[in-house]
């Protein structure tokens, strides 16, 4: 009867890993590891704002506007083109491949990072409401006690997004031990 248990027991645990892995899919890996060392950006990170902005979607777009596995904004990809590279060089179609997508949100990634003083949850809200919006926040003493740390999200959506961004790079970290 224990043998039964045993093998029941690393069945299930064995579904488990696999309905984890299935939800929690690793696409893009090599990209993902290029621009996680090229940027500083830990690959958990970028495969959780992936998962949470277009769920592995090459071709997704938002209601918005926001394109590509990594959901940026057109004029967000002509800032970064031109805060980089000096010039807009790449069409905004550009957005749909893949490693122009990863290359460029986690660019953006890595951006936010260095200006929230590599406060995470911080960059992940200005990466769904603009950095713009969370300095506002940060200055607000209801949202930010410290100027540094969002205390509080006024906006339902970023918050949920935040949450969503946090609880996904919680789950690869423990399904792929990244």
């Amino acid at each position: 009867m224990l043998i039964l248990f045993t093998i029941l027991g690393v069945i299930l645990y064995l579904s488990s890993c696999g309905i984890d892995k299935a939800h929690y899919q690793l696409e893009y890996k090599e990209l993902v590891n290029k621009y996680s060392a090229e940027y500083n950006v830990s690959d958990e990170l970028i495969y959780a704002v992936i998962k949470t902005e277009s769920n592995f979607n090459p071709n997704a777009e938002s209601a918005v506007g926001a394109i590509g596995l990594m959901q940026i904004m057109p004029y967000t990809f002509e800032w970064l083109q031109t805060y980089y590279d000096g010039e807009v060089t790449l069409d905004t179609d550009c957005l749909y491949d893949p490693e122009t997508s990863i290359k460029y949100g986690t660019r953006f990634l890595a951006f936010l990072l260095d200006r929230y003083q590599s406060c995470e949850e911080t960059a992940v809200a200005a990466y769904n409401a603009g950095y713009g919006a969370v300095d506002e926040w940060l200055a607000d003493e209801s949202c930010s006690s410290d100027g540094v740390t969002l205390d509080y999200i006024p906006f339902d959506e970023t918050r949920y997004y935040v949450q969503k961004v946090e609880t996904a790079k919680e789950n690869y970290k423990d399904v792929y031990k990244l």
